[in-house]
């Protein structure tokens, strides 16, 4: 997939994961299974009920919550009974107008769902991750395209108020540029077309990564950049930034290049092991650093 050598030792990586395994019954997450004005639905996952809501074009979803908080949406495109195909859609999560974030994706038919009516077929989960800023919002969940979803929603304390976090190692990255920002140093590794950080999480959790454009002598007021992040080959989210030089951000070891103000996306992970390559897609010719975290593993009050 990339030519991206290893940086980490295999027993440091079963350390590793050894540490993000114990977040697994961290329980942080609470449903969200009741909104005003709207008629939940159950529906079959691996044999277990769980509640979803259904978005149209037609009909988008409001969502009271209290931030600052996360939103952790999972989608499911219903498709005509007996269909094969893959679908393409867009989910837009918005506050009182603005944007907070966007997820372009696509699904087929997924084996161990059951929709009750039995009227039709259900995709395969997609999964995103939203920050809700601090104070009462009404968040507004639209899809884009003909293709109706059913979401699941849940909701937790934001990791961006303090919470303690754990920085990953990467099993695969080009490059170590550790960037030093208000007297600390924080690992970030490098991002170029080609060349991916590949990161293994073990589920349930949040992969919260931080990303930053690399900024040459010739490059000049605000830039814009593209991420990507893949799953086995499979790409689960993309993300555009625009984006200024840090004032007080520096790289350790690079002379001729300065990163820009971070960028951040969070993304809920499943139960299990997962590899994701954090990848740039553009702009051609340049360059981006990349560093991620998961909540801190609690002990004690787990479910």
């Amino acid at each position: 997939m990339t030519n991206a050598r290893p940086i980490v030792s295999t027993a440091g990586v079963l350390a590793g994961l050894a540490l993000i395994a114990a977040i697994a019954h961290a329980g942080s997450w609470e449903a969200i299974e009741r909104l005003p004005g709207r008629t939940a639905t159950s529906v079959q996952v691996n044999g277990k009920p769980r509640v979803y809501f259904k978005i149209t074009r037609e009909t988008p979803l409001d969502v009271p919550i209290d931030g600052p908080s996360r939103l952790s949406v999972v989608s499911r495109a219903i498709l005509p009974k007996g269909s094969s195909a893959v679908v393409r859609y867009t989910l837009v999560v918005s506050d009182r107008g603005r944007e907070l974030e966007r997820h372009d994706t696509e699904s087929s038919p997924a084996s161990k769902v059951r929709d009750p009516s039995a009227a039709a077929e259900l995709g395969k989960s997609r999964r995103m991750t939203v920050d809700v800023p601090a104070g009462a919002h009404s968040v507004t969940l639209a899809v884009i395209g003909p293709t109706p979803v059913l979401v699941r929603l849940r909701r937790a304390a934001s990791t961006s108020d303090g919470q303690p976090t754990v920085s990953l190692t990467p099993v695969v990255a080009e490059r170590t540029m550790p960037v030093l920002e208000n007297e600390r140093t924080i690992p970030y590794y490098g991002l170029t077309i080609g060349h991916s950080v590949r990161y293994r999480v073990v589920g349930p959790t949040t992969l919260d990564l931080l990303t930053r454009l690399d900024f040459d002598r010739t490059m000049r007021g605000t830039q814009a950049y593209r991420i990507a992040i893949s799953e086995r080959g499979n790409r689960v989210r993309e993300a555009s930034y625009r984006t200024t030089k840090a004032t007080a951000a520096t790289y350790t070891n690079v002379r001729d290049r300065v990163p820009s103000k971070f960028d951040r996306l969070q993304l809920a992970v499943g139960a299990g092991l997962h590899e994701f390559d954090i990848t740039l897609l553009a702009p051609a010719g340049h360059s981006a650093s990349v560093h991620a975290r998961i909540p801190q593993p609690t002990v004690g009050g787990e479910e």
